[in-house]
């Protein structure tokens, strides 16, 4: 009965915080005072409740370095001339009607490079999302089909952190797994190209982009030797170096750049690591963004999120969820029920990671054999993690390169993967009802 009224308190925090219009981060602190004090309820010392989010936090320490090191790769990148230049080069190049279609494909190639959707976003989204500005593409179309790609390979990269967990946890053959996966992608990669080509033909476009350029040239100094920084990070990457040393080296190439090209001071370097960019003309307006302050707010849901986890697995706070899971196991296929619990879990959750540890945890032996546990885990959570507007799998990816929150929406590839599966499986079991 306490279980539930906490898990029932935490889910109506949350929903008035989004409601009345309050930063998500406040509700999740409210979430975990409810959590510890469930955790000191079930006879828990003050100093073993704390030992308990030390827990959950510890193994995520890394991502929080990660999120630091993205911003600043944002901030300096613009203040570079990076992606200033990228724009201003590759924006003639475009046709309008094909620019979203190639947003979608190029984001997976980059994606499926670095293995990691935080990482696309910074740069190859945060590329094209500042070209479909320049082109007048409407930006949640554009952010929409960035976060697709940057998913895509977050879900299937042979350097995927998130296959490498889900495959750890379910004690599954990692390179299986990613032949399961390629075969489970392949309609929803063809209705995704589908739908962006068509949303593509219909996007309006407007005469505002040359003025953009023209206002790109004027505030940079465009030398060719602006490429370096990206040139090295997929240079990096190809070589399956480590996305944390792949990011900061695109973060330190860009510091020369910034004070022998474009004539900044150490100082202002500095500010513009932490605080972001901020455009000087009103041109150059699309740019402005980035720095550590932009992560600062993923960073507290990361932590308070991941505090989460350790309270969840050393007591038994979901052990009402359960019931549910195994009354829904019992009317619907193993993969809905999976899909069920990986949206209940990304919303609790708020991040990609420990939404894949509670879907495991919720629905461990749904499945009829571990492979097949896995590929349920990698075509429901590690997707419908990057759909909800305040988790951090998708809201950071989408603020990093600048596309409103919208962009959700129409991330196409991230509903088509479980919607084909759900579809395949009903298909299946009428054939196997009617054979």
């Amino acid at each position: 009965m306490a279980a539930s009224l906490t898990l029932g308190l935490f889910s109506v925090l949350l929903i008035g915080c989004i409601a009345a219009g309050v930063p998500t981060v406040y509700a999740l602190l409210g979430g975990l005072v409810l959590f510890c004090g469930y955790a000191r309820q079930c006879g828990n010392g003050v100093r073993r409740v704390l030992a308990m989010c030390w827990h959950g936090i510890r193994p995520v320490r890394r991502i929080l370095g990660m999120l630091l090191t993205v911003g600043m790769l944002t901030g300096l990148w613009r203040a570079a001339g990076v992606i200033p230049a990228i724009v201003v080069y590759a924006v003639p190049c475009i046709p309008a009607h094909l620019f979203v279609i190639m947003t979608f494909l190029l984001s997976c190639a980059v994606s499926v490079l670095t293995g990691t959707s935080f990482g696309t976003a910074a740069t190859m989204g945060s590329i094209c999302v500042s070209i479909a500005a320049s082109m007048g593409i409407p930006l949640p179309l554009a952010g929409g089909a960035a976060l697709s790609g940057a998913f895509f390979g977050d879900r299937w990269s042979p350097i995927s952190t998130s296959a490498l967990l889900v495959a750890n946890i379910t004690d599954t053959d990692f390179y299986a797994n990613l032949k399961r996966m390629a075969r489970t992608a392949i309609a929803p990669f063809v209705l995704s190209c589908s739908v962006y080509v068509v949303a593509g033909l219909l996007a309006g476009t407007s005469s505002g982009g040359a003025g953009a350029l023209d206002g790109m040239r004027a505030a940079f100094n465009l030398n060719p030797l602006v490429f370096a920084p990206p040139v090295l990070v997929f240079a990096l990457a190809a070589l399956r170096v480590n996305i944390f040393a792949v990011i900061a080296a695109g973060v330190l190439s860009a510091v020369p750049i910034c004070l022998a090209i474009q004539g900044m001071g150490l100082a202002d370097v500095v500010r513009v690591a932490l605080a972001g960019y901020v455009a000087r003309t009103p041109e150059t307006a699309v740019l402005s963004g980035g720095g550590v302050a932009s992560m600062l707010s993923a960073v507290g849901i990361v932590c308070t999120t991941s505090a989460y986890a350790g309270i969840f697995k050393e007591t038994d706070l979901l052990s009402a969820v359960e019931g549910i899971v195994a009354s829904l196991a019992a009317r619907v296929s193993a993969f809905t029920a999976t899909l069920g619990i990986a949206a209940l879990a990304s919303m609790i959750s708020c991040n990609q990671t420990l939404a894949i540890m509670l879907t495991h945890q919720l629905s461990l032996g749904l499945s009829a054999s571990r492979s097949d546990h896995a590929l349920d885990l990698e075509d429901s959570v590690v997707l419908v993690a990057g759909l909800v507007p305040w988790s951090i799998a998708g809201s950071v990816p989408l603020a990093s390169m600048g596309a409103p929150i919208e962009s959700m929406a129409l991330a196409v590839f991230l509903y088509a993967v479980p919607l084909c599966r759900s579809a395949f499986g009903r298909l299946v079991r009428v054939r196997a009802k009617n054979a």
